[in-house]
């Protein structure tokens, strides 16, 4: 009886034995299948957790009653491969479901913000990750009254949306006049050429201004830890003053809150429209 079970692949390679015919088309047609890939269109809600509807990471746990739970929704204690469904009213063993790990690890999507110019195709388990550091997601600039931005840093949005934004270079160790106008609503104050940083003057505060500074920074320049800043204001009854370190800023995924500002009073904001006494200081 003649041995019909598959050759070994070492003897492929032995010198002298023949191959099985259409071993070679075989081979090349199974690895073309496996590099396949097709586009689907997918609910995006069955590729969430049953439990917290966050999106499916392994490792993944699916009970007899078909809840599929990522591994942070099962009980504490839980084995490896094993857990306690917490859909079911009634205890449930959920088992290890790599089926779905399986197809979860070969499913790529889209970037949410490709309307911003980002073409990434991302692995599902990453999506959260990458939407967290995409450089085209929606951003927020603390200038006020600005619909924010996409797909560049806060340096460039400045230097770019906001032409009419003035600009002061000033020297470290010296206290220098802004003389700014009541209607700015921000100005760049530039270090030496290497430090940029811009003065806020933010209107969410009832009866006066807040200023504050946000320390500009696009990934290869950043504001250097030592910088620390002082900003005055001259008003008839004495001085405003605050002081601390700049912070560096390379993007806003939130609306700007100013970690400190300084409060200053309509009565000294409007007292000199063409030339607040606005100063500041760095060093």
């Amino acid at each position: 009886m003649g041995d019909k079970r598959p050759w070994p692949r070492v003897l492929r390679q032995l010198p002298g034995v023949k191959r099985p015919r259409g071993a070679d088309e075989t081979e090349t047609v199974t690895s073309q299948h496996r590099a396949e890939k097709i586009t689907v269109d997918v609910d995006a809600d069955l590729l969430q957790c049953c439990v917290c509807a966050g999106p499916l990471t392994a490792p993944l746990f699916q009970c007899t009653k078909g809840h599929i739970s990522c591994s942070e929704c099962c009980t504490d204690g839980a084995m490896a491969d094993e857990c306690e469904c917490l859909m079911c009213r009634e205890p449930e063993t959920a088992t290890r479901c790599r089926a779905m790990e399986r197809v979860l690890a070969g499913v790529s999507v889209p970037c949410p913000f490709r309307q911003h110019g980002c073409a990434e195709m991302i692995p599902y388990a990453s999506k959260e990750a990458h939407e967290g550091s995409c450089r085209y997601a929606p951003c927020h600039c603390p200038i006020p009254d600005c619909a924010g931005y996409a797909g560049k840093s806060l340096v460039d949005h400045v230097m770019v949306d906001h032409p009419d934004v003035h600009r002061t270079r000033v020297k470290p160790g010296f206290l220098t006049a802004l003389r700014m106008r009541s209607s700015e609503q921000a100005r760049l104050v530039c270090l030496d050429n290497y430090a940029e940083l811009l003065l806020v003057a933010g209107r969410d505060v009832p009866g006066g201004r807040s200023l504050s500074i946000v320390g500009l920074m696009d990934g290869l320049f950043e504001v250097e830890d030592e910088l620390k800043y002082r900003i005055e204001v001259v008003g008839k009854d004495g001085v405003l003053a605050l002081s601390g370190p700049t912070k560096g800023v390379e993007r806003l995924d939130r609306p700007y809150e100013a970690s400190a500002f300084l409060f200053v009073p309509d009565a000294i904001w409007y007292s000199h429209p063409e030339d607040i006494p606005v100063f500041i200081h760095l060093k």
